[in-house]
């Protein structure tokens, strides 16, 4: 039985994008050059694709056809808009319309082509015009479509079609436009460097000049000589930067021989006074940055490059959590229709009536009952046309069998629903940290270390096993020792990936300088994230020892006993809450401090150790050892475990034994 496809309608959010497109579209076509060209708004359809958004922006594009061009301009600027959405609709399902400049060159090229016929036997000048607009509309089509461009080129694109529309207004010889174009290349010289500015503002200038009915570079040349000054000042206060924009600006219109010298020079104090009006947090190209603080950078520097090391430890987070993650397309309604055929129609008389010779109309009359009851909510004998109604035998079967897997998607869809929202959050919480811990952080100095800390470490893998399903890892950071050891779920591959995964992100959290109680926070909560995929979940057992005092703290998720001896007493230090990835995300991992001493030994290791048997063992060889290297410890724990039930785990020891010296860290392994 085949499967009808049924899409879903409900698209508000959609429709409401992209008839605002079409509203931008029909004000960028206010923007002309030489009252003949409407680069701006074919821009826009170019980058909007075929579909809904290339039809509101036509729609856009028709409608500034008509309000801003007169008959035969805008009559050619409709044409443009046409061919430009046709091949849009031919090529909006090809890896074509995805490259980079393909927008750009559509955009240009569609306003050259039905431009130029009407070329045809005109001056240089026209079509120096008409090229200077299609070279417009492809750097506009760049800057708008293309989603790895600076945000700042899309508002500077759209900002400059405004210079544009303005600059065709005259009062009393006096242009809004020739403000505007000022105001944006003062931006661009206060944001960029000398090249870039001076590139920008004539750009930015150029758009204003050919907006004329008789285009000519004056406004390229000033705004580009002002923006150069600008930059060249972009370190000092915003002040200095507006003189010597004015002063560069008087400067180039004196040297070209303007005609009103003195009107471009009120439209460049114009938009000075503009720029220096808006309070810095407003501008839309600066980053808000004032001198004093552009001056201080170089000192926080090497505090930042501190920090650097912990934003790499969540991008490592979240590329192993998430980036790996195929994003799910969500469930077709047509199952609905598809399990209640399964049930009622497979054993029906008129099954291969209604599945094969008349499967079209079968699938129209489901196609227009899937509106109205997903909106509904239940499916309801009105929603199928008549002609179904009467040909169905077991109309009212198949209308319950609808209505119960009706019920059993909406149920579906809200559980993914809350899902999906569950794991953006999360997603973009883990993404958004490691950028904020790249902005700074200070490091800890070390000063005096006057314990000795000989560490003895050994994992054993399950019997038949090639790889242990536990890890560990000993390093310090300053005057911190860190002992870290992770059980992963089971045993053999899965459980030694968990595990490792578990001790490598959270070692690079404690290296860059992150407190172990919110490193372990963390952790716990991408585990649980990874729990509701498929993954597994893992023990962490986390010692942190302060090298100048001997205070140790011992951090546990769902970890086996840890064992200090101090003297002949051993003590049991345990701890109730459950593994990394089972334990609530709101309650932080519990927690045990001792004070070691010279002499003291802490002993940790996971529970494939003691074999489920009594501890009593274990308790009475380290009672009953009387001081040496660490390592022959761990090793003698191993090879007691074998005669009580170790060899039906994975197994891990991890021994410390302090003593008083100034010598740093010896790990023995």
């Amino acid at each position: 039985m085949k499967r009808p496809t049924i899409r879903d309608k409900s698209l508000p959010g959609a429709l409401k994008q992209s008839a605002l497109w079409g509203v931008l579209t029909f004000l960028l076509s206010a923007a002309r050059t030489g009252g003949l060209y409407g680069p701006w708004g074919l821009a826009a359809v170019a980058v909007s694709g075929g579909k809904g958004r290339g039809l509101w922006a036509l729609v856009g594009a028709a409608a500034g056809a008509l309000v801003f061009f007169d008959f035969q301009t805008g009559l050619r600027f409709a044409a443009s808009a046409v061919l430009i959405y046709c091949v849009n609709m031919a090529f909006c399902d090809t890896k074509l319309s995805r490259r980079p400049g393909y927008a750009p060159l559509l955009a240009a090229g569609s306003l050259f082509l039905v431009q130029s016929i009407y070329l045809l036997g005109r001056t240089a000048s026209q079509w120096a015009l008409c090229a200077a607009s299609s070279a417009i509309a492809a750097a506009v089509a760049f800057a708008m479509g293309e989603e790895r461009t600076d945000p700042r080129l899309k508002l500077l694109a759209i900002l400059s079609a405004g210079a544009a529309a303005l600059s065709a207004v005259r009062i009393e010889g006096f242009s809004p436009g020739g403000v505007v174009a000022a105001w944006l290349a003062l931006l661009c010289g206060a944001a960029s460097s000398p090249t870039c500015a001076a590139a920008l503002g004539a750009g930015v200038g150029l758009c204003a000049d050919l907006a004329l009915p008789s285009p000519g570079l004056l406004m390229a040349a000033v705004c580009g000589c002002g923006a150069l000054g600008a930059s060249l000042l972009r370190r000092r206060p915003r002040i200095m930067q507006a003189v010597a924009f004015c002063l560069c600006a008087a400067g180039a219109a004196l040297a070209l021989d303007a005609d009103r010298p003195g009107m471009t020079l009120y439209e460049s104090a114009a938009g000075a006074a503009a720029y220096l009006l808006l309070r810095r947090k407003w501008l839309p190209f600066t980053n808000g940055e004032t001198p004093e603080k552009a001056t201080a950078a170089p000192a926080m520097a090497a505090q930042t490059a501190v920090m650097k090391e912990g934003a790499a430890a969540f991008r490592e987070l979240y590329d192993t959590m998430f980036r790996s993650n195929t994003p799910e397309t969500g469930e077709n309604p047509s199952v609905i229709f598809d399990q209640a055929a399964e049930q009622v129609c497979r054993g029906c008389l008129l099954v291969k009536r209604c599945w094969q010779a008349e499967y079209g109309e079968t699938y129209n009359a489901f196609n227009d009952a899937c509106g109205a009851m997903l909106k509904r909510g239940k499916a309801e004998a009105e929603d199928f046309p008549l002609f179904f109604t009467s040909r169905c035998l077991h109309f009212p079967e198949l209308l319950d069998a609808v209505n119960r897997e009706l019920y059993a998607f909406r149920l579906r869809r809200q559980y993914r629903t809350r899902l999906e929202d569950v794991r953006e959050l999360a997603e973009v919480q883990y993404e958004h940290l490691g950028e904020a811990l790249g902005e700074g952080g200070v490091t800890e100095p070390e000063g005096e270390l006057p314990l000795r800390c000989r560490v003895g470490t050994l994992l054993r893998p399950k019997e038949g096993e090639t790889l242990c399903g536990d890890q560990l890892a000993v390093f310090t950071v300053g005057a911190t020792l860190y002992m870290l050891l992770s059980d992963g779920m089971g045993s053999g591959a899965a459980a030694h990936a968990e595990s490792a995964m578990t001790v490598r992100l959270l070692r690079q959290f404690l290296k860059a300088g992150i407190q172990p109680r919110p490193a372990l926070k963390t952790i716990n909560t991408a585990l649980t994230l990874r729990c509701q995929e498929g993954g597994g979940f893992t023990t962490i057992d986390l010692m942190a020892l302060d090298r100048r005092s001997g205070a140790a703290t011992l951090y546990k998720y769902g970890a086996a006993p840890s064992y200090v001896k101090k003297g002949g007493t051993v003590t049991r230090l345990d701890a109730g809450s459950l593994p990394a990835g089972l334990q609530d995300a709101r309650q932080p991992p519990e927690s045990t401090g001792v004070q070691l001493e010279p002499g003291s030994v802490l002993v940790m290791v996971s529970d494939g150790v003691t074999g489920g048997d009594s501890e009593d063992w274990l308790r009475g060889l380290l009672g009953g050892w009387q001081g040496g290297d660490s390592q022959e410890l761990a090793q003698m724990i191993l090879a007691e475990s074998r005669r009580h039930g170790g060899l039906r785990d994975d197994c891990a020891a991890l021994v410390l034994r302090l003593e008083k010296t100034d010598e740093t860290l010896e790990k023995r392994v």
